[in-house]
C-alpha cells in the first residue's frame, strides 16, 4: 500500500530526516553558487550538476546516523532507507513535464521496483527448540513466495529548486510510477523549506495605508545664512 504523504511514509524519523536533508542541500547548493559566481561562467552547465553531490551527501547525511542503504541498478546509485522507504535527491531541471518523465532512465525506474531489505531482526522461534525437517521447508518456501511477490519500498522524491543565485525551496512528495503510461505522479506533495523574505520583518513595521488619513511630515523653514563672495 502507498503511503498518502511523506510523513506516513517516515514515520517518528520525519522531522529529523527532514532537517538532515534541508542541512544537506543548502550546503551543497552554497559551495556550488559560490564556485560558480567564482568561475564567471555565463552558463549553468556546471552548475547543474550538482545531482550526484546531492545523492551522496543525502546518503552520507543519513547512513551516518544509522539509517540502512540500497544500490540502484545499473548505474548503482546508493540511496538511504528510512523505514523501509527509498529517499532520493533531485534537482528538478528547467521543463514543464520535469516531475512526469523523472523515471526516464533505467536506474531511476529501478527505483520503483526495490524490494524491501531483509529485517535482520531476532526471531523469538529460535527459543522454541528445533523446526521439524518438514516445517522448516514450508517456511522457506512461504517466505521465498512472500518476497517474490511483496511490496516495493515506497520512494520519497525530494526536490530541489534552484538556480546560481537562489536556493528557491526544497519539496518532498511519494513518487509513484505509473506503469501504463510511464509517468510519474506524486501523492502528499508538500514544501519542507523555502527561503525568508528578507524584508518581512521591515514591512511588518509599515501602518497600512488601508484605512486613516496620511499625515504629512512636518517641515521645517530654516532661514539661509549669506554667503561672502569670494576674495
Amino acid at each position: 500500500m502507498v503511503p498518502n504523504s511523506t510523513a506516513d511514509a517516515l514515520g517518528l524519523h520525519a522531522p529529523t530526516v527532514r532537517g538532515l536533508l534541508i542541512e544537506a542541500v543548502r550546503s551543497r547548493h552554497g559551495r556550488f553558487a559560490e564556485a560558480h559566481q567564482i568561475s564567471g561562467s555565463r552558463y549553468g552547465m556546471g552548475f547543474g550538476s550538482q545531482w550526484r553531490d546531492l545523492l551522496d551527501d543525502a546518503h552520507e547525511a543519513l547512513t551516518g546516523r544509522g539509517f540502512r542503504s540500497y544500490k540502484l541498478d545499473p548505474a548503482g546509485y546508493k540511496l538511504p532507507v528510512v523505514n523501509d522507504c527509498l529517499v532520493y535527491l533531485w534537482r528538478v531541471p528547467e521543463t514543464v513535464d520535469a516531475v512526469a518523465s523523472f523515471a526516464s532512465s533505467p536506474t531511476k525506474r529501478s527505483g520503483f521496483s526495490a524490494q524491501p531489505l531483509d529485517p535482520m531482526l531476532f526471531d523469538p522461534a529460535l527459543l522454541a527448540g528445533p523446526v521439524p525437517v518438514e516445517a522448516a521447508g514450508e517456511e522457506t518456501e512461504l517466505e521465498r513466495v512472500v518476497r517474490e511477490v511483496g511490496d516495493t519500498m515506497p520512494l520519497v522524491l525530494v526536490m530541489i529548486q534552484s538556480s546560481p543565485h537562489q536556493l528557491q525551496s526544497i519539496e518532498w512528495a511519494i513518487a509513484e510510477l505509473n506503469h501504463t503510461t510511464g509517468e510519474v505522479e506524486l501523492r502528499g506533495h508538500e514544501t519542507i523549506w523555502e527561503p525568508e523574505l528578507a524584508t518581512a520583518d521591515a514591512a511588518s513595521f509599515v501602518e497600512s495605508f488601508d484605512s486613516g488619513i496620511p499625515v504629512a511630515p512636518a517641515v521645517e523653514l530654516q532661514k539661509q545664512e549669506a554667503t561672502q563672495p569670494d576674495a
